[in-house]
């Protein structure tokens, strides 16, 4: 029972830890700002997880374009490595904090709560 306690820690720590570099990757200008308009154009909580995703999607479409503006080629991101689906997940699970706590922010603001129970 205790190995179990360990294996079920074991992944906490490691979905953290993942939840953390996300974080750290959206922490930027560019991750800000996808954030920022998620989270204002995020109608409800229920829809937190697809506006991540969403987010997280917006992020890797940035950065496969910004190379064409400096005069590059398009190059399509490492679809089949497994680093580019770790990374992925990261940048959702950053999105998912960084969206929730801006649209905590929006409600309190606009009051959303009274609104939606009006309705």
């Amino acid at each position: 029972m205790e190995a179990f306690f360990d294996q079920i820690g074991a992944l906490l720590g490691g979905v953290f830890n993942l939840t953390q570099a996300g974080f750290d990757g959206v922490n930027q200008v560019m991750g800000l700002l996808i954030a920022a308009v998620a989270a204002l154009t995020m109608p409800s909580w229920s829809r937190l997880w697809a506006t991540a995703l969403g987010a997280a999607l917006v992020h890797h479409l940035i950065n496969a374009v910004r190379p064409m503006l400096d005069g590059g080629a398009f190059a399509l991101p490492p679809l089949l490595t497994l680093s580019f689906w770790m990374v992925t997940l990261a940048l959702f699970l950053g999105y998912a904090v960084v969206i929730a706590v801006f649209f905590f922010i929006k409600s309190l603001l606009t009051g959303g709560a009274k609104r939606s129970a009006a309705h």
